[in-house]
């Protein structure tokens, strides 16, 4: 009977030599066991948003009161790509990191140099970052290691300045970027070195690199090393936050994951270009089917 239910009718011998799984009989079902844990995920974001007590901190546009702003950041730009070979689309960046920040240092980190780092100061890390089976975990977890390191911006490849970014950092310690959807991400990242968040965040990594819910391809990268787990750890970190900004959407100049094209904001310092290079089918489902509620309509 339950056979049946989920296939059919068959044959009395076609049952018998062949165990009932699910998933293996039809397209229609492997759609299935893809969104089931999809929705559930959903569902548990759900929660965490409404429920979980979860609220990102205001914003000012920077932290000084009857003073001039003295930025506390190191001028350092960190960007990262698998070689130096970057992608044509997104080629022109390091240039207008470099031109809009004049007498800043710009640092770029192939997979082999963020390997090194790991190799040369944070060894005891090295068995959880050789172990991750996706690269883009290894960029997510390095870029935390290089704010530790040397403070400073890192800002992923397809996000071009169109001025000097201090306007945003203030005099703050530490600054995390909304999405226009749900929490924070780790696309643009600005700290301290020594930052107490990012130690705080580096050494937990090891303990969420492999967890039971992590049931699918895009939720174990995002919630392992990536933007989730950048959220979920900032919200549940106890340490001092006077000192932090969590810069909306809006002002950082980024769109919704539901617009392929979005007009840049007139004041935002940022623009965008094509990016997600990482994603696959689940990520599509995910966020394209499932994730398409933004918060910020006015693009």
């Amino acid at each position: 009977m339950l056979g049946e239910l989920f296939y059919g009718k068959r044959k009395q011998s076609e049952w018998k030599d062949k165990p009932v799984r699910a998933c293996e009989v039809s397209k229609k079902c492997d759609v299935a066991c893809v969104l089931l844990p999809v929705v559930l995920i959903q569902l548990f974001l759900l929660h965490l948003e409404f429920n979980g007590g979860l609220q990102t901190g205001g914003f000012k546009k920077n932290l000084c009161s009857d003073q001039p702003c003295t930025q506390r950041m190191p001028k350092i730009i960190h960007q990262t790509y698998k070689t130096e070979d970057i992608p044509p689309n997104w080629e022109s960046t390091p240039q207008a990191w470099k031109k809009h920040h004049p007498g800043w240092k710009y640092m770029f980190w192939t997979d082999e140099r963020n390997r090194k780092l790991i190799q040369d100061h944070y060894e005891w890390f090295l068995p959880t970052y050789d172990g991750y089976p996706y690269g883009i975990q290894r960029s997510d977890a390095a870029r935390y290691f290089i704010l530790h390191k040397y403070g400073g911006v890192y800002a992923d490849l397809d996000i071009q300045p169109l001025r000097s970014v201090s306007e945003i950092l203030g005099d703050a310690e530490l600054v995390l970027p909304q999405t226009p959807n749900l929490g924070l991400t780790n696309a643009f990242m600005a700290s301290v070195n020594g930052s107490d968040f990012m130690a705080h965040i580096i050494s937990i990594l090891p303990e969420h690199a492999n967890k039971w819910y992590q049931v699918v391809r895009h939720w174990h990268i995002m919630t392992s090393a990536g933007p989730t787990f950048l959220w979920a750890q900032y919200e549940r970190w106890t340490g001092d936050k006077s000192r932090s900004l969590i810069v909306p959407a809006a002002f950082w100049g980024k769109c919704s994951i539901c617009k392929s094209r979005c007009k840049d904001l007139e004041t935002s310092p940022l623009h965008h270009l094509t990016g997600n290079s990482w994603f696959a089918v689940d990520s599509f489902i995910f966020n394209y089917i499932l994730m398409c509620n933004p918060v910020d309509n006015s693009q």
